[in-house]
């Protein structure tokens, strides 16, 4: 049943929110469109309780950030995995089944092999095996389009939560985006609103995000806790995907799972608790309150990251390992696991960035290419010693990101060399392409990069006055440039290579 309070449209500080994107969005032109959010209808379930069961009730709030598809148990690298994870869970909802809420702050469905093979559908499905209570989007959820986010959403048993995506055209929040949550607790009733960060369109392929903004959270969340509270709600979660938040944010909700930048933290900000809790699995933030009904109050008893779960004695929950195994065998495996060569060495993350522009270079000088640029921020992992699997690379490069033959200025080239990137082809630091040929201003040159790069230099006129004259999409990846380079060479030497 749906219940809505008359009245509660407000301009600006009211339940009512209309924002000019033009002086505070991260878009690259300015734009007019102004937008507003008005607080949809939240369901509450007729059969809940009307009041709490219990005098005094616990809630004990978990929540993952950055889980990045991270299913295989990896003791070396402290990932727990799925089926243990799913054992952590268990147990915490034996501990306390009336009063244990499992979240998810964003960035799940993307990032190994295992969650990119099958699109997120195996992270989903993990999930509503475990009971997640609901899940914010992060930016990397974009990073197989609107379409895989609906997809996964409507497979998924709990809500994917947005409350600040809108819609450029409209004015309008997102049609897959839905801002807020109600669940119910033995009769506690808790609101769990989602944002992503303002500035996190830039941490997606442009054309993925080109008909949304991300707007600033304040007001909304504000707008979404004042409703929420109206309803019923005796406790507010903000699970945000970004960094941290600002103190006037913090002060609307009663507890914030910060996500993005796999940070370990806890603290409090305006009396409220805020944690981000590592990545992969590494860590669970953990928040518990007590509900007392006589006195209608909520008391903070303890916030903090649990970062030893690598370490605690957890068996594999039967029904995830047989749900994880069906995936491995009939979709994953034949992938996965097929064997490319050897590493003579550990490769660190700069010397397979190093790696990749090479032979990035060597793929696009066939189509006219002289300098090759990936972003440091696209290289994920690095690889033992050893045997190297078409695993080891997906999680090395896990995005899907095509490679754009360019053309640019000398001007432009410049401005590319100083961007940090992976570089080939080019000095940096003395402005030359290699054999010491300087570079001019005048001149027009052709690079090779993913498109998560050339997508920004060429949507963004403002900054750059100079159009290239050509844009080529290969429909090629690195990540299988560098499958093709290890089956030729059979074994990589990383000494080989700079970093």
């Amino acid at each position: 049943m749906n219940k809505k309070l008359p009245g509660l449209l407000v301009i600006l500080t009211g339940l009512m929110i209309v924002t000019s994107c033009q002086s505070s969005l991260t878009s690259s032109e300015p734009s007019e469109v102004n937008y507003s959010f008005s607080t949809p209808d939240v369901s509450i379930d007729p059969a809940w309780p009307t009041t709490p069961v219990n005098e005094v009730t616990r809630l004990d709030f978990y929540s993952l950030n950055d889980f990045h598809g991270a299913l295989e148990y990896n003791a070396a690298s402290g990932e727990i995995g799925i089926n243990r994870l799913a054992t952590y869970f268990n147990l915490k909802q034996e501990a306390n089944p009336d009063g244990t809420i499992i979240l998810a702050a964003g960035d799940f469905f993307q990032g190994s092999a295992d969650s990119n093979i099958t699109r997120g559908r195996l992270m989903v499905d993990a999930m509503n095996l475990i009971g997640f209570d609901a899940m914010t989007i992060g930016n990397h959820e974009f990073d197989w389009g609107v379409e895989v986010i609906e997809s996964n959403a409507e497979r998924a048993n709990f809500p994917l939560l947005s409350a600040n995506i809108f819609e450029k055209q409209t004015g309008q929040l997102a049609d897959f985006a839905i801002p807020y949550t109600m669940i119910d607790r033995a009769g506690v009733r808790i609101g769990i609103i989602g944002t992503i960060g303002s500035t996190l369109e830039s941490s997606i392929l442009t054309s993925n995000v080109i008909d949304y903004d991300f707007i600033p959270i304040g007001p909304i969340v504000e707008a979404s806790a004042t409703y929420l509270r109206s309803m019923g709600a005796k406790a507010i979660v903000l699970l945000n995907h970004d960094a941290d938040v600002t103190s006037d944010v913090a002060s609307y909700v009663d507890v914030v799972f910060n996500a993005h930048s796999h940070d370990t933290y806890k603290r409090l900000v305006s009396g409220t608790p805020v944690l981000q809790a590592a990545y992969n699995g590494k860590a669970v933030a953990h928040v518990q309150f007590e509900y007392t009904y006589a006195t209608d109050e909520l008391s903070l008893v303890t916030y903090e990251n649990d970062t030893s779960l690598i370490n605690q004695e957890l068996g594999e929950d039967e029904a995830m390992a047989a749900l994880y195994q069906q995936y491995l065998d009939e979709e994953i495996n034949v992938i996965k696991n097929e064997v490319l060569g050897t590493a003579s060495d550990y490769f660190s993350k700069a010397k397979l960035g190093d790696l990749a522009v090479k032979e990035m270079l060597s793929f696009g000088s066939t189509l006219g290419a002289q300098v090759a640029f990936h972003n440091t921020g696209g290289v994920r992992n690095t690889i033992s010693q050893g045997t190297v699997t078409y695993g080891d690379i997906y999680k090395v490069f896990p995005f899907d990101n095509e490679l754009m033959i360019v053309e640019v200025t000398g001007v432009q080239l410049k401005w590319w060399l100083n961007q940090g990137n992976y570089v080939a082809g080019a000095n940096d630091f003395t402005m030359t392409l290699d054999g010491g040929v300087a570079i001019k201003d005048s001149q027009v040159y052709k690079i090779i990069a993913i498109n998560y790069l050339t997508e920004k230099f060429l949507s963004d006129e403002s900054q750059y006055p100079h159009n290239p004259a050509t844009a080529i999409n290969t429909f090629e990846y690195v990540r299988e440039l560098i499958k093709d380079k290890w089956q030729d060479v059979g074994t990589l030497d990383p000494a080989d290579y700079i970093g």
